[in-house]
Formats: C-alpha cells, structure tokens, sequence
C-alpha cells in the first residue's frame, strides 16, 4: 500500500517557504534561498506506472566509494540542498511504495562475501577508481543496465553517451544518470593578488579563450617570494604562485585535452599518452616545478600543500563547491576552468571524478530496481538540481555575474578518463595515469623514460582486464576465433 508522504512534503516545503525571511545578497538585489523548482508539467515525463507498488519492499544503496551527501539524507534539514535530496527519497518511496536506505563506506570483500552468498542486500552500488571497479565489472557481479526493466536508456535523464563510454565489453554495466552530481575539477585564484600585482583577470582571459597553462605558469612564477629567504616558501608571508595537489596536475593534464588512453576502432581501450603533445605539457609542467619550486607545492611527497585560505597563494585547484568556504576568506576569490593547452584548443576541458553506480547482479526484483533508479533519476531535475546549480553555485557562492558564467563553463566543459575510472589504481595505468603529479609534483623530468617504464605493465593491465571479461561475456564480436586462440 502506498504511502501519503507527498501531502506532509508539499507542508514542510510550505513551512520552510515561509520561514525563509532572509536571503543571500550582491550588489543590486536580494535573492531568497529558497528551493527553486521546475515545475514537473513542464518537463519530459517519466513512463513508469501509476499502478506500481512494491509494498514497502526495500531499495538498499552502497557506498564503497563516493560521499552519500548529495544521494540521500535521513532527514530534512534548513539546508537547501539536504532537504531537496530528502524530497527527492521520499516523493520516490511514495510514488513506488519502496523504502529506500543506504549504508556508507561499504568494504569490497564484504560485498562480494554477501553476493557469493547469494544474499540481495544491496541493490545499487556506488563505485570508483580507488575500489577496483575492473573486479566489479569483470567478475559478473553487476546487471546488465540494458536488460534493466523499468528504465529507458534513451531519457534526457541518463548519460548514454557516458554509459557507451564506459562500456568496454559487450554490455553496459556502470551507469551515469541525473540521479548524480557532478564534481568538476576547477581553478580557485585570489582576486586580491590579481589587482594588487597588475595581473591579466583571469575572466577575461577565458571569455578571449586565452586561459592556457603557459599562462598559468607565467602569471604564478610572477607573484611568487621566498619573503624569509630560508628558501622553503612556507613561511607565514611568504607567497606562492600555485598550490596544486596531485588530482589537481591530473586534471591540469586532462585540461590540455590529452587522455592517458582511448577507445580504438576495435572498440577497446587502449593508451594514447605517447605523442609531441604529451611531451610538450610534460615539460612544460617540469619545469614549472624545476625553475621556481615554490610555485608548487607537493600534497603527498616530499613536502605540505599551503593553504590557499592564508592569502598568500595565487591560484589552487579545486572544485565549484569549494566556493561554499571562500566567503570566510579575508580576500575576494574567483575560479576558472582548466586552463587549455594553446589559444588554439576550441573548448575548455574539466575534469570529473565523480564515481560511477552499478547495479548488482544479485538482485532478486529488478523490476522495482529499474523502476526507483529510474524515478530518482528523472525527479533530479525536479528540484535537486536547481538547488545545487542556481541557488547554491550560481547565486549562494558567486558574487558576480562573471563568477557565475564561470560556473556555467566549467560544467558545460566536463569531461571523463575512461581508463582512470577502470584501471586508476592499477600497476602501470596508475602511474601514467597521474603523469601530471609526476611532473608537476614529484619531480620527474624525462617523459620519454617514464613512459617506458609504465607503458608495458598498463598494457598488461588492460590486456588482463579483457581476459577475464571474455571469461565471463565471451570474446567481443569483433574478435575472430584466431584472435582469440592467439591471446
């Protein structure tokens, strides 16, 4: 039977509406913070049944990677974004008669104990590159998305074109839908030091498309001053150029639009990191290190990452919800996308390490499974993300019009490593995969030697992947029967 839920939202949402007396300013008007809701008339509608009705039958979702915080939330909250997440839970478990939960940091081997077990605790399964995703996938242990009943593929709210992405063998089985937020890789800069040392804005270089690395590099190596002159730049005043992590050089290298690997004709992955270009960012990223350490500092070896938030570094990376900080700042802070590799590269590229779902393999009702999975993706639009976009990024933590085009372009500029997803922390990919930290942070300096010494063990790691794949899926259709004697 299902439950009237919906009547209590639709009075908590009047109640929060009403308590909203105050909202976030900029220099012309007050804007109210609160929900903004696209009105579902409107939009393209889901084609699941009125009459479905799981009885209260359980949805479990587990997180053996990723933060559950903008997937669900046990109670409604002032928060905008907490309870428009909460909304969303309880309008599909009233819509499906389902009661939805989760459970975090979910260890691997637990689940592939339960599983073997032939236990249907978790339904969804929320995955990333750190938590061996190639087992999940290459093992048998997730569904087949296209054979999941209830959903339909083709809706504006699922990423097709991603899940064909990610798709390395004859199925899909990692899935990209609305139901996700997106976390974008970005550059935090301080406004201040801009204006105070009569640098380019950083703004209008993106609108002119001239936001490069080499400019980057030659606006960081112009503020940075070792003040102490104990040669180590971490004193209090001392100042530096950029504070980059590791995962921000790796998307420093995605933003030059290069790719560690690709899919080739037979549709197989395959590396794409040896080539003039690769050697040209390597370099370029080398010797930002070599010629002015201070402008990088190491987040991992060798040294500590200083705090964008002391005002003393120029630009860091980071993400468009860092922004939710920067008001406790003594100094104005803007972001830009990646900078691109030349004025020549046509689009600006950011990085996205958002993890993946899957759906497991042991599931005993895939109709209901199909069916909350569709709904949460589709209702996402509904008023989660507008919540996330226009009130928190968009109005919340920008302070101008400019900063919020900005935002615009870096989530129009998305873009994946398939291979980092897969085999990120994999012998020989990890390490070409982090190419950039290697040269920017760790000080390697010969990519030609580097690259040799990783290109064979990923290779291998790919090659092991499609081993054991085909011992679960067969040999892919392009493969003939000599091809696959021969392996």
């Amino acid at each position: 039977m299902k439950r009237f839920g919906i009547f209590l939202i639709l009075a908590a949402m009047l109640t929060q509406l009403c308590a909203c007396t105050t909202g976030v300013t900029d220099e012309t008007e007050a804007t109210t913070e609160a929900p903004t809701q696209t009105t579902e008339t409107t939009r393209i509608q889901h084609q699941l049944s009125d009459e479905l009705d799981f009885g209260g039958e359980k949805f479990t979702a587990a997180f053996i990677a990723n933060d559950p915080k903008y997937y669900f939330a046990e109670e409604s909250s002032s928060d905008n974004m907490v309870a428009a997440v909460y909304r969303r839970t309880m309008k599909t478990e009233d819509f499906l008669g389902v009661d939805i939960s989760y459970v975090d940091d979910v260890a691997k081997d637990d689940f592939f104990t339960l599983y073997k077990s032939g236990d249907d605790i978790y339904q969804l399964l929320f995955l990333g590159s750190v938590h061996d995703p190639i087992t999940f996938t290459s093992g048998g242990y997730l569904y087949d998305l296209e054979k999941l009943p209830n959903v339909d593929l083709n809706a504006e709210w699922w990423n097709l074109d991603q899940i064909k992405l990610l798709q390395l063998g004859k199925h899909p089985y990692l899935a990209v839908s609305d139901f996700m937020i997106t976390t974008p890789q970005a550059i935090l800069f301080n406004r201040d030091m801009i204006t105070n040392n009569n640098l380019e804005n950083p703004y209008d270089l993106v609108f002119a498309g001239t936001w490069t690395l080499d400019k980057l590099i030659e606006m960081a190596s112009a503020v940075v001053n070792d003040i102490n002159g104990d040669g180590m730049y971490d004193g209090e005043d001392d100042i530096v150029g950029a504070s980059i992590s590791s995962g921000g050089s790796v998307a420093l290298f995605t933003g030059c639009d290069q790719l560690i690997s690709s899919k080739g004709e037979d549709g197989k992955l395959e590396l794409v990191l040896n080539s003039e270009k690769t050697l040209s960012i390597a370099d370029k990223l080398a010797s930002f290190n070599q010629t002015s350490g201070a402008n990088v500092h190491q987040d991992s070896i060798g040294g500590a990452q200083k705090s964008f938030s002391t005002g003393t570094v120029l630009f860091r990376d980071g993400r468009p919800e860092d922004m939710a900080n920067v008001t406790e700042y003594d100094f104005d802070t803007g972001i830009v996308p990646m900078p691109k590799y030349n004025a020549e590269q046509e689009e600006y590229k950011c990085y996205d390490w958002s993890d993946v779902m899957g759906i497991s393999n042991a599931i005993k009702n895939p109709e209901l499974v199909g069916a909350v999975m569709e709904f949460l993706s589709w209702d996402s639009k509904n008023e989660v993300f507008p919540t996330y976009y226009d009130v928190l990024l968009k109005t919340r933590y920008s302070s101008d019009m400019e900063t919020r085009e900005m935002m615009n372009i870096i989530f129009d500029s998305i873009v994946y490593e398939v291979g980092g997803t897969y085999f990120g922390m994999q012998p020989g990919f990890c390490e070409l995969w982090f190419t950039g930290a290697s040269f920017l942070n760790w000080g390697n300096t010969n990519f030609s030697a580097f690259f040799r010494a990783y290109k064979n063990p990923a290779r291998n790691t790919i090659a092991s992947y499609y081993e054991e794949l085909a011992k679960f899926e067969g040999p892919m259709e392009e493969e003939t029967a000599e091809e696959t004697a021969a392996q």
